[in-house]
């Protein structure tokens, strides 16, 4: 296996080293989108498009990318998004990106379909614990997860609000790949196309005593990764009262992920969320939804300084994280750049993809001439190449 921080210079390389070690099915579910495939590329363009205003002749000797986020100070305006399957990249690969994570001074967010205990992940998230939720139709059985996100040191609860149904995500059914996993033929022979994985992960899931299980299900949902379990996407009925009910049983700090409304980040300051993060699930839920990038100054100007604004959705570069952060958002969410990390290189893959990016930053924030992130602002944009604010959202 190639050592993944002499062979990857950037992003795009450790996706290369990612792509060629794991199945086609489990590559897809975490790089694909939805419908036809356009959003994610579309995140991405409209990132790189985005163009920052270099400032010159000032002293950068001495940078510092540090931001202080919910109270914690950290080294980094970065926390790992929320992220299935990462225990299919790599044996236990999420405790490895939680480790990273780690190491790098960031928050991990931990998923409701985990395969990890609570404990355990608290055990390696040490530099913030958060903890993401879908909503079910039986509200009891999801209000038995966030006690138990409590009772083990969760944080901050991300509550995902953008998948009242389960996308479609055609090429999946074609891969055979659903979640929870139903073995098939057309999975198990993409499966032993790739030995060396399947013998580092599936094989050493099994001489453990067998493939991982959903560890934060009430028995209620079902726990079995390659079972039936009740309901794995949010409640279509989900809606801002239930936003309140959360708020009044979770007494740590309410973030609400999904969000390109500017009107409904407006209606959630009525709601006590403590934070919004602007985000479109990657590309993977609606292919006709905007770039997530382009919404984002919207919402940072209906909300002012009453909450803060997170953003996620196409950061390839961390050029990407800087241009969030001169449009307003407090800090970023990264996925696919630690998935990619850890499935070609497991906890020192991940670390090496956080690594990948703040060394971006620290470039980029030289090149335009600022030594701290809260000197950034939108006079560091080329008008024109981002969406200003609009009346209209």
């Amino acid at each position: 296996m190639p050592d993944v921080a002499k062979t990857a210079h950037n992003i795009a390389q450790v996706r290369a080293l990612a792509k060629r070690r794991l199945p086609r099915a489990i590559w897809e579910f975490i790089e694909r989108g939805t419908e036809d495939d356009l959003l994610v590329g579309r995140n991405v363009t409209a990132l790189q498009a985005v163009q920052l205003l270099p400032r010159t002749l000032r002293d950068v000797s001495q940078r510092s990318a540090a931001i202080e986020l919910f109270g914690r100070r950290q080294p980094l305006p970065l926390v790992i998004a929320p992220t299935g399957v990462s225990d299919l990249l790599w044996h236990r690969g999420e405790r490895a990106i939680a480790g990273a994570a780690a190491s790098a001074g960031i928050p991990f967010t931990q998923t409701t379909s985990s395969t990890t205990s609570f404990a355990d992940i608290a055990r390696c998230a040490t530099a913030g614990h958060w903890m993401q939720m879908y909503l079910w139709e039986r509200r009891d059985l999801s209000w038995r997860v966030v006690e138990a996100a409590r009772e083990n040191g969760a944080e901050v609860i991300v509550l995902t609000v953008d998948t009242p149904m389960w996308p479609l995500r055609e090429f999946n059914r074609r891969a055979g790949m659903a979640n929870p996993i139903r073995p098939n033929a057309t999975l198990v022979a993409d499966f032993l196309k790739r030995p060396a994985w399947f013998a580092s992960v599936i094989a050493r899931y099994y001489l453990g005593g067998g493939l991982p299980q959903f560890a934060n299900y009430p028995p209620e949902v079902g726990g079995k990764l390659t079972g039936t379990v009740g309901r794995v996407a949010n409640s279509a009925s989900v809606d801002w009262a239930d936003v309140d009910e959360l708020r009044r049983r979770w007494p740590g700090k309410l973030v609400i992920k999904g969000v390109l409304s500017a009107r409904d980040a407006r209606i959630a300051l009525d709601h006590g969320v403590d934070g919004i993060a602007v985000s479109n699930h990657g590309g993977r839920n609606f292919d006709s939804s905007p770039p997530a990038i382009d919404v984002l100054a919207g919402i940072v100007d209906a909300v002012g300084d009453r909450t803060t604004v997170l953003f996620d959705s196409g950061v390839r570069r961390g050029a990407d994280v800087v241009k969030a952060l001169a449009i307003g958002a407090k800090a970023v969410l990264i996925g696919r750049a630690t998935l990619y990390g850890c499935a070609a290189g497991g906890q020192a893959g991940a670390r090496h993809a956080i690594d990948l990016l703040a060394n971006e930053i620290d470039v980029a924030m030289a090149m335009v001439g600022v030594s701290r992130l809260d000197q950034l602002d939108r006079s560091y944009l080329v008008p024109g190449t981002y969406h200003p604010a609009s009346s209209r959202a």
